[in-house]
C-alpha cells in the first residue's frame, strides 16, 4: 500500500471519527432523552432503541444490513465498502462511547435543534470525505438511480416523512413527530 493512500485512509478515519462523534452527541445525547425521533435509519433505531432497550448503533446497523445487499449493484463495491467502514466505527461510538456522556434533560424544542445542528455538522464532516452513514441515504440513492426524474430530496422527504409519522405512534403523541420534524429540518440546513 503506497504512501498516499495510508494517508487517504487515515484521513477517512479521523472524519469518520469525528463526523461520528459529532452525530453521536445529537442522536444520543438529545433526541434519545428529548423522546423523538429524528428521520432516516437513525430515527428506526431510536424507536427500536425506546421499545427494546437495546443499542441504537447496533439496532441501526441491522436495519442496513438488507440495504447494504440491496444497493450493492446499484452504488457500487466502493461506496458500500467505504459506508461500511464509517457505519462501524458509527455503532462502536454510539454504543460504547456516548454512554459515558451525560444526556440533556431538558426543554424538547432546544433538544430538537442541537440533534439536527450536530447531526447535520457530523454528517456534512463524514459526506465530505465521500462516505455516509448508510440507512436511508442508500434507500434514496437507489431510488433516484432506478427514478432519476425524482429528485434526492423528494425521496428524502418522503422517507423521513413516514419515519416521523411512525415516531408519533412508537412514543404516542404528536409532539414526538413535531420535533423530529424540526431536528431533521435543522439537520438538512446545516
Amino acid at each position: 500500500m503506497n504512501a498516499k493512500r495510508i494517508q487517504n485512509l487515515m484521513l477517512d478515519l479521523v472524519y469518520d471519527v469525528v463526523g461520528s462523534l459529532i452525530f453521536g452527541l445529537g442522536l444520543y445525547t438529545f433526541a434519545r432523552e428529548g423522546g423523538f425521533a429524528t428521520g432516516g435509519f437513525s430515527g428506526l433505531g431510536l424507536m427500536l432503541n425506546h421499545l427494546t432497550g437495546l443499542p441504537i448503533g447496533m439496532l441501526t446497523l441491522l436495519l442496513n444490513i438488507p440495504l447494504i445487499i440491496l444497493s450493492y449493484r446499484t452504488l457500487g463495491r466502493f461506496f458500500l465498502l467505504k459506508t461500511l467502514k464509517t457505519m462501524i466505527i458509527q455503532t462502536l461510538i454510539l454504543d460504547l462511547v456516548m454512554p459515558l456522556f451525560p444526556t440533556y434533560r431538558g426543554n424538547p424544542l432546544i433538544a430538537a435543534l442541537f440533534t439536527g445542528v450536530l447531526m447535520g455538522a457530523g454528517l456534512g464532516i463524514i459526506y465530505m470525505r465521500g462516505s455516509s452513514t448508510g440507512g436511508s441515504d442508500f434507500l434514496i440513492l437507489s431510488l433516484h438511480k432506478v427514478l432519476p426524474h425524482l429528485s434526492v430530496g423528494q425521496f428524502s422527504l418522503m422517507i423521513d416523512f413516514v419515519i416521523l409519522i411512525l415516531g408519533a405512534l412508537v412514543y404516542g403523541n404528536i409532539d414526538a413527530a413535531l420535533y423530529g420534524l424540526i431536528s431533521t429540518f435543522a439537520c438538512s440546513q446545516v
